[in-house]
């Protein structure tokens, strides 16, 4: 007779096989700004100071606060750096990402809050600021970043880890929707199947989509997120490097066990070159799904 386990212990294993992982392809930390400082001017009036005295930690402000907290770095391009933190033991939870292109002299902040939203207290929300590094006396650069239509229309095949790839459809007017392969297909059923009540959540189906976001960055740079609002309330941030098919990027929000998830992560891609219908829609993806 084989060993008896309990419902709860099946999906769990079934969650550790298809979300753990991500941060397997994770491309290394990057020291390149340690011992450098950057005055940000934020466009909304929001200036911001920040140092990196040691490997993984970063100074800043929050209006009068000064805080020395964990931060991480990814190099998504040569000069263009993605950057991750939070303040520790903040209520509600605050969290701050940071796109800072020392080239271009140019930084986008995505201010990210948990708990701010009294009826759904994992939910994240998110403020976008776009602004400038100020140099001295030096003016600031005219030129942001800003939303952009460029990926609309557009499909990449991600694998982050050998056991999980996903494609990304990014449809029209700021929506985007997921397809998974037929061997995620087959594990997410086997999580319903465990526990139908648990796990009977849109971000379980193998199709679903949300809202999200598209920031150009450079001609080759794009950042790409969404908060999971049909799901469990993380948000997911890519920096996507067109020229390579590679983005950098991380999720930050809770996490499936309850507490409090903060990873970064990278990932390999391909375009998926058959072109999107003007009128495809979740529904439509999935009847012609269904009738293959």
């Amino acid at each position: 007779m084989g060993t008896e386990i309990s419902v709860s212990q099946a999906v769990q294993e079934a969650r550790k096989t298809v979300f753990a992982g991500l941060s397997q392809y994770r491309t290394p930390y990057s020291r390149e700004l340690e011992g450098k400082s950057f005055d940000l001017i934020f466009d909304d009036g929001t200036e911001m100071a920040i140092s990196f005295p040691s490997r993984n930690r970063m100074s800043f402000n929050f209006g009068d606060s000064q805080y020395t907290e964990t931060a991480y770095v990814m190099k998504a391009d040569n000069g263009a750096y993605f950057i991750m933190t939070e303040v520790a033991g903040s209520s509600p939870r605050e969290g701050l990402m940071l796109l800072l292109d020392t080239d271009e002299s140019l930084v986008t902040g995505d201010f990210v809050k948990m708990g701010a939203v009294k009826e759904r207290p994992n939910l994240v929300t998110r403020e976008v600021r776009f602004g400038a590094i100020r140099y001295g006396d030096e003016p600031l650069p005219k030129k942001r970043h800003a939303y952009t239509h460029d990926l609309e229309g557009k499909k990449i095949d991600w694998t982050y880890n050998p056991s999980f790839q996903i494609t990304h459809v990014y449809l029209k007017n700021n929506y985007y929707t997921v397809a998974f392969n037929d061997e995620m297909k087959a594990r997410l059923q086997a999580a319903r199947e465990a526990d139908p009540e648990r796990d009977a959540r849109p971000r379980m189906d193998p199709y679903y989509e949300e809202d999200c976001i598209y920031v150009k960055l450079r001609e080759n740079l794009y950042m790409f997120s969404f908060i999971e609002k049909n799901g469990g309330g993380t948000q997911g941030m890519m920096i996507i490097n067109t020229d390579r098919v590679h983005d950098v990027g991380c999720f930050w929000g809770p996490s499936p066990d309850g507490g409090n998830e903060a990873y970064m992560f990278s990932a390999y891609g391909r375009w998926v070159r058959d072109p999107i219908p003007e009128d495809d829609t979740l529904e439509r993806i999935r009847e012609k799904e269904a009738a293959k």
